[in-house]
């Protein structure tokens, strides 16, 4: 999209909006009157000190002796009365108008940005996990934040300074036009070149946003990796490199912004002395005799008063260039996200619950931007109500093949069933119903214990079942211990708590799920030996009557499987019970006597 489509697709958000932006429309027409009718009252001054001028000519002055009774008094005298009043008039109108202008405009565009930052985490929240996988967290959080600012500039101080100061510019060269045209044009013979500058130096602004917004993502990337992990960066000694990366990415936005503000730097010196030429060429015509015969003393001020109103105006519209600039580009990157497609959910199949039988068909897939496959035709039968093990050296594709079971990412050929039904017919959120999973990375969020156990729709399962499903995953006793029990507010990714009471509770949300399929992808690697028999315990009560998918490294995790599948780079080399791979004497007893050994 170029700059103008860009914009136009911006300012649509401000439709709905009309009423408030009418009425900021008003207003700063309101301010740019005022401006011109100051202007025009030193005309009604300086006439009325002359005699032999028609003290009417000008609009302030033809106002007052219209509407007010100047009988008994001189022309200077009414002047006396007169002009005060109206400076005063004046000044609170477009004082008035002026707020009103710019606190509406600050509602429509603050609105905008409101909607456009809660679309575009909307966006996120249901995009494709390939989107995710392009990108760094530290960009995607930049997008949201630093990106979405960018915007505020383009449309809550730029919108508001190109309305504002444009129509005051129209309101000033209406006023020029009215009292002489043709010194009128000396400031129109300048515009052209103003423009070609102003687009000149745009499109550097351009160029130097957008390495902006890309600098800021590479700082907050580092940012947070340092702060994330912080122990293994004291631990390793790793403070040194750390600053090279963080200075590194900051020297690079410092070096961008610095020729972002030289080129904007620049432009405005430039603008202004076209202005003043343009200024001084109007004088010098306007004092030629033939012009001033044309004109009284008080509307040659009040011409010249207008004119030098104008290079403030002028100057600010080239000013907010740069605003405008980086608000397009940060807001050509979000308009690109928020025409990516959603998670393909095409789906039609419902089920209020299945029965969990799983069948993987000739499935191959590799990762985007990777030329090798990461599954080569894997074909599986999962029973409904079984428990099955993934058993593999590490990317052997165990956990791949869970994420194309939870459809974050399509088979690149074969298909997954579930109950019969491949994956692709069911819509994707009553697929998901049925699947529940607690994987070695647990996933908390900065809210309280019971919000986060009884998350998403899990909300409306009550305090019972929530209080049922601590006690089977022995978080309970942990919880209460804690300073405000289950209304204790967790730190980022559950900051304060151990790896094993983590994992626990996200257990207890697995459990309170009550799904018909349960995925366990390393769920008691940061268990002790005696939380974990305790939870083996918890889980044996749960995988009962459910159709359970275990990855794991320890065998206590596997043993009791009622079968095992074996992995390696991507296929599946054996299937079988424990004590019948064993006997094999293949991978599976390799591992055995490598990793699964007490």
């Amino acid at each position: 999209m170029n700059d103008w489509q860009v914009y136009r697709r911006l300012l649509g958000y401000v439709t709905p909006q009309w009423p408030m932006f009418s009425l900021s429309l008003v207003g700063y027409v309101i301010y740019s009157l005022g401006n011109v009718l100051l202007a025009d009252l030193m005309q009604f001054l300086l006439d009325s000190l002359d005699d032999s001028v028609r003290v009417t000519s000008g609009i302030v002055s033809s106002i007052a002796y219209r509407f007010f009774d100047n009988s008994g008094l001189g022309r200077v005298e009414f002047a006396r009365i007169a002009v005060p009043v109206a400076m005063v008039t004046l000044a609170a109108t477009r004082a008035s108008g002026f707020f009103m202008g710019n606190y509406c405009m600050s509602h429509v565009a603050r609105t905008l940005i409101h909607r456009l930052r809660c679309q575009l985490f909307d966006k996120m929240l249901v995009a494709p996990s390939i989107y995710y996988d392009a990108h760094t967290q530290g960009a995607l959080i930049s997008k949201i934040t630093f990106n979405v600012e960018q915007v505020t500039g383009a449309v809550t101080k730029a919108l508001k300074i190109v309305v504002r100061e444009g129509l005051t510019v129209i309101a000033l060269a209406s006023y020029l036009l009215y009292l002489n045209w043709r010194l009128c044009l000396v400031f129109i013979a300048v515009i052209p070149v103003i423009a070609v500058v102003v687009t000149y130096v745009g499109r550097h602004f351009r160029r130097y946003s957008r390495r902006i917004q890309s600098s800021m993502g590479d700082v907050t990337q580092v940012s947070g990796e340092s702060v994330s992990g912080y122990k293994e960066i004291r631990l390793f000694g790793g403070q040194r490199q750390q600053h090279e990366r963080f200075r590194d990415a900051s020297q690079y936005n410092r070096v961008q912004n610095l020729k972002l503000a030289f080129a904007d730097g620049l432009s405005t010196p430039v603008i202004q002395t076209l202005l003043a030429l343009a200024l001084a060429t109007l004088v010098w015509f306007a004092l030629s005799p033939d012009i001033l015969r044309g004109f009284t003393a008080g509307s040659l001020v009040a011409f010249l008063t207008a004119a030098t109103q104008l290079g403030k105006p002028i100057r600010q519209l080239s000013e907010v260039q740069s605003d405008i600039q980086r608000g397009l580009a940060a807001a050509e990157d979000i308009f690109a996200q928020l025409d990516l497609e959603e998670e393909s959910d095409h789906g039609r199949y419902e089920v209020a619950r299945a029965a969990g039988a799983i069948s993987v068909r000739g499935v191959s897939f590799a990762y985007r931007g990777n030329p090798d496959r990461v599954l080569h035709d894997v074909s599986i039968d999962i029973p409904a109500g079984k428990t099955v093990a993934l058993v593999g050296r590490s990317g052997s594709g165990k956990s791949t093949l869970v994420h194309l079971l939870a459809r974050f990412y399509q088979p690149g050929e074969g298909e997954i069933l579930l109950d019969g039904v491949p994956l692709a017919d069911y819509r994707l959120a009553n697929l998901r119903a049925q699947l529940a999973m607690v994987s070695q990375h647990v996933a908390l969020f900065h809210d309280t214990v019971y919000n986060n156990i009884a998350y998403g729709a899990l909300a409306d399962r009550g305090e019972d079942a929530v209080l049922a499903a601590t006690e089977s995953a022995y978080a309970r006793h942990f919880i209460e211990a804690l300073p405000r029990g289950f209304q204790t507010v967790l730190g980022d990714d559950g900051g304060g708590l151990s790896g094993g009471q983590r994992q626990r509770i996200a257990i207890a949300r697995a459990i309170l799920k009550d799904a018909p399929v349960l995925i366990l992808d390393e769920a008691t690697s940061a268990l002790d030996n005696e939380s974990e028999h305790r939870i083996q315990r918890a889980l044996d009560n749960v995988m009962a009557n459910r159709t359970t998918i275990v990855i794991a490294h320890r065998l206590s995790t596997v043993e009791h499987a009622d079968s095992i599948v074996v992995m390696d780079a991507g296929r599946v080399v054996a299937c079988g019970n424990h004590q019948s791979l064993l006997q094999e004497g293949g991978l599976y007893a390799q591992l055995y006597h490598q990793k699964f050994s007490l």
